[in-house]
């Protein structure tokens, strides 16, 4: 059995992604053919990684950057070297709906985009910081007020969205004029800055097993070829969350990320983003 949604044969359509909830591949699809206008220009102009579940989140997810063999000629790709595997990678170009939606005909939940776009992949236009707590996230959204003020200290307003998991997400807009290794070496001096006023509550340390704080500051989302997960971006995880773009006065750990998912996200949506001015207020990167 196959349906034709926005252009678009989606196969195995009635394929359970989320048992426990009801939920089928079928679901999800509609479910970003609704939302296409507030996703899209995240992912328009951007080399995406796909995160597949082609059997749901109780069977196998995987990350995958080459774009399938058997890709539809309407889908844009870009070749980009990958000099740790010695070859380049065809990435998917996301933008279109039919590209979005052919995405989730190949069992992808969400979809990891990067900080620039292809006409200059070296000039990010975001800079994006990941809270990953080990305890939960009241813990993120403490750490994530702080470096909110930090960056403020720094001059830069920046934006904040729930991870779709128990994370939180702070992107900075940017004019593009840094290069990508300008964008990570002054993610890390605040990340560094943040941990040494904070240390109970920040960490840059990578091994877990050396951490003394509850949160991961995690700058590699800045890294040349590193992806992270869009505002509105399904998340593979149970209940079927989405990754909402929040006001900074909801930021709380009293906040249950849970409440924003496949369906509920859309009756916040249908309000004005607290990220509307997102593309607008480009800031200018200051000096470490």
């Amino acid at each position: 059995m196959t349906v034709r949604l926005g252009g678009v044969v989606i196969t195995n359509p009635s394929k359970p992604f989320w048992p426990d909830e009801g939920l089928t591949k079928l679901d999800l699809a509609k479910f970003y053919a609704r939302i296409a206008s507030q996703i899209l220009p995240w992912l328009k102009g951007r080399p995406v990684t796909m995160e597949r579940c082609p059997d749901g989140i109780r069977g196998k997810c995987f990350y995958q950057k080459q774009a399938p063999a058997n890709l539809p000629d309407s889908v844009p790709t870009m070749s980009i070297p990958a000099p740790t595997a010695h070859r380049d990678v065809d990435y998917i170009v996301g933008g279109s709906r039919k590209t979005l939606l052919t995405l989730v005909n190949y069992g992808c939940i969400a979809m990891h985009v990067m900080n620039g776009r292809t006409d200059h992949l070296d000039r990010p236009d975001w800079l994006a910081f990941d809270l990953d707590p080990s305890d939960g996230f009241a813990s993120a959204a403490r750490a994530a007020v702080l470096l909110r003020d930090r960056l403020e200290d720094h001059g830069l307003e920046s934006f904040v969205k729930t991870s779709g998991g128990r994370g939180i997400h702070v992107f900075v807009p940017l004019r593009r004029g840094a290069a990508q290794d300008q964008v990570r070496a002054y993610a890390v001096a605040i990340a560094k800055e943040l941990a040494a006023a904070h240390p109970k509550v920040v960490t840059v340390e990578a091994r877990k097993a050396r951490r003394r704080a509850p949160v991961y500051l995690d700058i590699m989302r800045n890294a040349s070829g590193q992806t992270i997960a869009p505002p509105f971006s399904v998340r593979w995880r149970p209940l079927a969350p989405v990754s909402m773009p929040l006001c900074w006065d909801e930021v709380s750990p009293r906040l249950n990320p849970g409440v924003f998912n496949i369906r509920t996200a859309e009756r916040r949506m249908a309000r004005k983003s607290p990220w509307a001015r997102f593309f607008g207020h480009r800031q200018t990167l200051p000096r470490i």
